[in-house]
């Protein structure tokens, strides 16, 4: 709890605030659809349960993920770093000897901060939206189901990631492979991953 006080304006308890927030927002939905369900037949073709319904389903949950959205892009880019189960992949970037790409691109500050979120979120609105529910499916894996034995990633990585910082880059150009007619398509398309030439950006093996 900060120094400050409960009712202080530090960012750190005005996030606190708004998560709570955010909690109590997502019971009162999940506490009006339940009162819905628990209705009899009848009632719920009626104006009350439409009202209902447009509140427990759209209204509250938008408001949740509003908050849920401040105070995640609060602290988000700093979030991977602090699951335990992520620890063997944060070390591996961190670990000088490595010569994985994650590991290059950190101890070469080719992405200044924040290097996770850089890679692992697209860009624009969809971008974060779908970081959003990936994060959720972590937490329900952390808390919830467990975490799996094997961490794999869900779809093939987006090359349009490496593409945002490389693809215009004379370095990137100048190589024969990039530039040639039947494999730039390929490439553009996500027919032919980076990773099928370059270096793993992880181990290939679990740490």
């Amino acid at each position: 709890m900060s120094n400050e006080g409960l009712f202080s304006g530090s960012t750190e308890n005005v996030m606190r605030w708004v998560s709570g927030a955010g909690i109590l927002l997502g019971l009162a939905a999940a506490g009006i659809l339940i009162v819905v369900l628990l209705r009899k037949p009848e009632w719920r073709v009626s104006a009350h349960a439409k009202w209902a319904l447009l509140v427990g389903l759209l209204v509250l949950p938008g408001m949740t993920m509003l908050s849920g959205n401040v105070v995640g892009f609060h602290k988000v880019k700093n979030s991977c770093t602090q699951c335990h189960t992520m620890d063997r992949w944060v070390n591996d970037m961190r670990d000088p000897k490595s010569t994985t790409l994650v590991a290059k691109h950190f101890q070469n500050r080719w992405i200044p901060d924040d290097q996770c979120y850089t890679c692992h979120t697209g860009y624009g609105l969809a971008g974060n939206i779908q970081a959003k529910i990936g994060g959720l499916g972590h937490v329900t894996h952390e808390y919830v189901t467990g975490v799996p034995d094997v961490i794999k990633i869900h779809r093939p990585f987006n090359v349009d990631t490496c593409l945002h910082c490389h693809g215009e880059s004379a370095k990137y150009l100048k190589i024969e492979q990039h530039v040639d007619a039947e494999m730039k398509p390929k490439i553009l398309s996500g027919e032919l991953s980076c990773f099928e030439c370059h270096a793993s950006p992880h181990p290939r093996k679990q740490p």
